[in-house]
């Protein structure tokens, strides 16, 4: 790929002298540091029609310079002038590092989550599994009052399984009218001929690290400060979709195509009324933990007659890392002239598909949600 590379940084110099007790200098010291934004991209050229991957970076650096004189007996000893501190900032933190890239086996799940998002087929809430779930809400509180951890244990999963889908349900019907307005302006879009593209979120991600006390400049004058390095990331996807050639769209008036609309909307549909189902099979959703069987029945969802193309996985990373200083031990008269910005920031885009036509089995991670759930069906149990 293409690596162009803008480098926008200037160099700032500073001076540290020395002087005799008679106000002479004896010894000056010149420091340098780059001070700026450097820019990296790479990419692809020529193919304008196809999915490229992308990597644009932005690393940048600005320090805080010293500052102030030191005097002893009544006279200047040492004298800081827009010196620039010592570590200069070498310390940058890539985002990749604390995130890594993404796998090829992230890429097929990452794939099969977005066409199950995005797939225009896809209803806005659907009816069969809510009422399923809905007739299982008695069975839920069937039971309470035996005693405080059970008591615990059953309103949980009550309000996992039954009020919360419940209560998610009421606000999609609330929403309705609106989803479904924008749906049928993407099923007259794709009646006629057009290519639609779609977004949605992947997942987000948070990493902290730090404090850490560090040595920052020792030429002159000691000083520490309490390093930590915060990284953050935001994922999310896109999918391109149009009408494969055999699709009854083109052939529904508006009429039919605003029923037609709503019935998918709803979930009224062959292939809603199988996600309804494996959304009522008994521990669907332990399975659905360690493989994508459930985000497969979406993508797969082709009531509106459509294929896809396009898919890609978008990120934005950065890593930023700050100091804040420690007066202990650190030397008291330099004065600080600004202070730290130290970013390293990062747009990455991946082409995928998914190639693989059946469920891909994966490592569960059990966070504050699914421990709670386990604990749950165990006091249950016990």
């Amino acid at each position: 790929m293409p690596d162009r590379q803008v480098d926008g940084r200037a160099t700032v110099c500073g001076t540290l002298t020395y002087y005799n007790p008679g106000g002479t200098p004896t010894l000056t010291t010149v420091g340098c540091r780059a001070v700026g934004r450097v820019s990296r991209c790479q990419d692809t050229w020529g193919n304008r029609n196809g999915a490229n991957q992308l990597s644009i970076s932005h690393i940048t650096t600005e320090l805080p310079f010293l500052n102030g004189q030191r005097i002893v007996n009544g006279y200047v000893e040492r004298r800081f002038v827009s010196y620039p501190i010592g570590n200069g900032g070498s310390a940058i933190t890539d985002p990749n590092t604390i995130f890594g890239g993404l796998s090829n086996a992230q890429l097929q799940e990452d794939a099969w989550e977005i066409l199950a998002k995005t797939n225009p087929s896809s209803s806005h809430v659907n009816i069969p599994a809510a009422l399923g779930e809905l007739h299982e809400l008695p069975q839920l509180v069937r039971g309470w009052g035996t005693s405080i951890i059970k008591n615990a244990a059953k309103g949980n999963l009550s309000w996992r399984w039954g009020v919360k889908p419940m209560i998610s349900d009421i606000r999609k019907l609330c929403k309705f009218a609106d989803a479904a307005n924008q749906r049928l302006s993407q099923l007259r879009k794709l009646r006629d001929g057009e290519t639609i593209k779609k977004r949605c979120h992947l997942r987000t991600g948070n990493v902290a690290t730090g404090p850490t006390r560090v040595l920052i400049h020792s030429n002159g004058a000691i000083l520490y400060a309490q390093r930590q390095v915060v990284s953050h990331h935001n994922t999310w996807g896109s999918a391109e979709w149009k009408l494969l050639p055999g699709s009854n769209l083109p052939k529904l008036s508006d009429a039919d195509l605003d029923r037609f609309n709503k019935r998918v909307a709803l979930g009224i549909t062959t292939h809603g009324a199988l996600e309804a189902a494996w959304e009522l099979v008994p521990w669907s959703w332990l399975i659905d933990w360690f493989s994508n069987v459930g985000t497969m029945l979406q993508a797969t969802n082709n009531s509106v007659g459509c294929t896809w193309g396009r898919i890609c996985v978008m990120r934005t990373s950065e890593s930023r890392t700050t100091y804040d200083h420690d007066p202990v031990g650190s030397s008291t008269w330099p004065v600080y002239q600004g202070w730290y910005n130290l970013r390293f920031q990062r747009k990455q885009r991946w082409p995928t598909s998914p190639l693989i036509p059946f469920p891909l089995p994966s490592l569960a991670v059990l966070d504050a949600g699914k421990w709670s759930i386990l604990l749950s069906l165990a006091a249950l149990r016990r």
